[in-house]
């Protein structure tokens, strides 16, 4: 038995029991090394229908979507469609925020680190149509800036928004079908989803909430946030393999596992070099450099 089925072993025995003493209804669980893999889960994926998670279930992954984006953002700049110091407006002139000059300034490698400095918790819900992106970067107009562009870090949910919808106008596509013909596809991915109309085809977990600190879990009133939000994260749904698929690309400087070339060698590289210097406060140490912060805390290293 190889070390990593050992681990594997272990993380299954032990699951059940972490799942109950934290009230958490399921999981599901894929561990890497090389190109092995385990994967486990337990719990059932809505309290509501008792349907129990499998390793083939699919869970929303939330902000690690940005990665999703950064990734198609820097698939443009390999192609030469764009630059990451140019200003955000040399693609989409009609970007705009309270302050017109910040919003001349800001540059899309500002965007991918999180340094543009307006605010960021914006989650405006313009629909369901493909052109929900284009709407909700249109609702920014009036969004305040907090800080002189690239002066400090401050995560920026609507910044992946307008990265998205960057995405959208270089492509001449919607953020979804970006996502299916330059990432899903060619990474072999075979159950990922966007959003609850391809989700349902799979078994799909459904976020839980608990209505007082003692109360056990039930289902949320919601299955996801708004479409307008996806390019920050509000619908990317997968199994633990297929993140895994993202993330070997990633380890191995842009390929898939079938040798296709999804992005360059340096691309991968860059965002996994830190763009960002933080005090050393202890805040985030697990994220990607053209995606979002890296601590320089002693702790996170």
């Amino acid at each position: 038995m190889s070390q990593l089925s050992e681990v594997g072993g272990w993380v299954e025995e032990r699951l059940p029991t972490l799942l109950a003493d934290n009230r958490v209804p399921a999981a599901a669980v894929a561990i890497m090394a090389g190109d092995e893999i385990v994967d486990t889960a337990s719990g059932v994926l809505s309290k509501a229908t008792g349907v129990e998670a499998t390793t083939d279930s699919v869970f929303q992954v939330g902000s690690i979507t940005k990665l999703w984006t950064s990734t198609l953002v820097m698939q443009l700049a390999d192609e030469g469609l764009l630059e990451l110091d140019s200003t955000v407006r040399s693609y989409l002139p009609e970007f705009r925020i309270a302050d017109e000059d910040a919003a001349a300034a800001i540059t899309v490698r500002q965007l991918l680190c999180h340094v543009a400095g307006f605010e960021g918790d914006i989650f405006t819900d313009t629909g369901r149509g493909d052109d929900c992106v284009e709407k909700y970067v249109a609702t920014l107009a009036d969004v305040p800036q907090l800080f002189t562009p690239g002066q400090m870090f401050s995560y920026n949910n609507a910044g992946f928004c307008v990265l998205g919808r960057l995405v959208e106008v270089l492509r001449g596509k919607p953020y979804e079908q970006c996502l299916r013909e330059q990432l899903i596809t060619p990474l072999g991915l075979t159950h990922t989803a966007h959003g609850p109309h391809e989700a349902i085809m799979y078994r799909a977990a459904v976020g839980h909430i608990s209505p007082s600190p003692d109360a056990d879990p039930v289902p949320a009133p919601m299955w996801a946030l708004a479409p307008s939000n996806a390019p920050a994260g509000s619908l990317l749904t997968m199994r633990p393999r297929d993140l895994l698929g993202f993330a070997r690309m990633h380890l191995s400087d842009g390929t898939a596992a079938d040798g296709t070339r999804v992005l360059s060698a340096a691309s991968t590289r860059a965002m996994r070099e830190r763009q960002v210097e933080l005090p050393d406060l202890g805040l985030m140490g697990d994220a990607w450099g053209s995606v979002s912060s890296c601590s320089t805390s002693p702790a996170a290293r």
